[in-house]
């Protein structure tokens, strides 16, 4: 009964010692998981204007993918259909949604979900023509978002969905009665803040309020653009993307927009912190 009784007591201290080295291991883990939390991901913070947090070595790797299909867009290609051998994407999201109605009018998000942890959101949709499913469901899945949608037209968005002005964009001269980037940031009290998302639609004017835009403060460069590219001159199609390259954007999202036709693309760009492309 003794000899038992020392059995049970040896095993019921393994059973300890085992527990207590269990729980030495499971908090050894807990520390580096916060560790890598908090420090791994400073470089893609940094270099993606505190838009994304993840890993020095996923993050690096994303550059070299970025790197090499951006010299692969260097490469001009006479195509007739442009498109099919020109700028493709060089950065590829965590995460791609697609939001609002199917085919021509909805548009993909990059990463979407990063925006639930910020604690202002601000969303820019221009050229509505009076379809809101693009505003109505983003402000679903983002509720905290300010929504605001422009229309050279006049139109009522949707009850709490969005803020609607029938503001013309252009560079306040051209179009007529057109609006300023920096001139419409002012009206709307945003010079301080930062534009989460543009999302543009002008039928072929983003080939002239693109310059404008970009000829303003820095700081006031929306973090997304998502833009459909018009067909138009070859010479000014390459200005437009050499333009957002040169302004810090990659390529994250290429669709085309088969309603449209096979010269109607949807481009999705991303703004980086110049360190980025060093």
């Amino acid at each position: 009964m003794k000899k038992l009784s020392s059995v049970h007591a040896v095993t019921l201290l393994c059973a300890v010692i085992l527990l207590f080295v269990l729980h030495r291991i499971y908090q050894s883990c807990a520390k580096l998981d916060s560790s890598l939390a908090n420090n791994d991901c400073e470089q893609s913070l940094l270099e993606s204007d505190g838009f994304i947090c993840e890993s020095k070595a996923v993050w690096n790797e994303r550059k070299q993918i970025h790197r090499a299909q951006d010299d692969l867009n260097a490469i001009r290609h006479p195509d007739p259909v442009f498109f099919s051998t020109n700028w493709e994407s060089t950065f590829h999201c965590s995460s791609t949604r697609r939001i609002g109605i199917r085919g021509d009018g909805g548009k993909w998000v990059c990463d979407s979900y990063r925006l639930k942890s910020q604690a202002n959101c601000l969303i820019y949709s221009v050229g509505s023509n009076g379809d809101f499913s693009f505003e109505t469901e983003i402000k679903q899945l983002i509720p905290h978002c300010e929504v605001h949608a422009f229309d050279k037209k006049v139109y009522s968005c949707p009850t709490n969905v969005c803020t609607f002005h029938a503001i013309t964009f252009g560079d306040g001269i051209v179009p007529n009665n057109s609006r300023s980037w920096p001139s419409i940031l002012q009206e709307l009290n945003h010079t301080a803040k930062t534009i989460d998302i543009l999302k543009i639609d002008i039928e072929g004017a983003e080939y002239s309020f693109f310059p404008h835009l970009f000829q303003s403060d820095k700081r006031t460069f929306p973090r997304q653009i998502l833009v459909e590219v018009h067909p138009t001159n070859i010479t000014i199609i390459q200005g437009f993307f050499d333009l957002l390259r040169t302004n810090n954007y990659v390529i994250a999202i290429k669709e085309n927009n088969l309603h449209a036709g096979p010269y109607f693309f949807e481009y999705a760009f991303l703004k980086m912190n110049p360190l980025f492309f060093h």
